[in-house]
């Protein structure tokens, strides 16, 4: 019988278990950063699209050091569970625990004001199949100083909620 509290961790991995063979490899991992550069238009080979793939492949191997235990290169549902919830993939010292949230608020910052509004909070959301409605009562909820744009550490706010992680 499956905790139910891991759902959300179980649903999270067969997103990134890209081709479905029940364990998530480089490819599968670097799957969604190259789709959402090809969804915002930003070339991979740009600097802006080369550091979130250069940030996104540091934490993937990050993620493989800690959790694959049997060093076959991949993650297992199981291995993927064990470490997730862990303290030491929680740690802020974790290698690209925050340059991917960094780059891709970089990314997200279209207008380089070093802020992220409200248009282009809601682009991102429309590609991540995030309605409308719920995209603005999020975005809200995490503009703290109530001024319609999100500054670097609301933005990663944001991403601790959206991913569930203890602040």
């Amino acid at each position: 019988m499956t905790d139910t509290s891991q759902l959300p961790l179980i649903h999270e991995f067969r997103r990134m278990d890209a081709d479905g063979d029940g364990v998530v490899d480089r490819t599968d991992y670097l799957r969604a950063p190259r789709a959402i550069l090809t969804k915002l238009g930003v070339p991979e080979n740009s600097p802006k699209g080369q550091a979130f793939l250069d940030a996104s492949h540091v934490q993937w191997e990050a993620l493989l050091a800690l959790a694959d235990t049997n060093r076959d290169n991949v993650l297992s549902l199981d291995e993927y569970l064990n470490r997730r919830v862990s303290a030491d993939f929680r740690s802020p010292d974790r290698p690209g625990k925050g340059d991917v949230s960094r780059a891709l608020f970089d990314l997200l910052d279209t207008d380089g004001d070093g802020s992220i509004s409200v248009a282009e909070f809601l682009h991102a959301a429309g590609f991540l199949c995030m309605p409308d409605q719920d995209a603005l009562d999020y975005f809200e909820q995490q503009d703290s100083d109530d001024d319609g744009r999100l500054a670097l550490d609301e933005f990663f706010g944001a991403i601790k909620l959206f991913y569930g992680a203890p602040e």
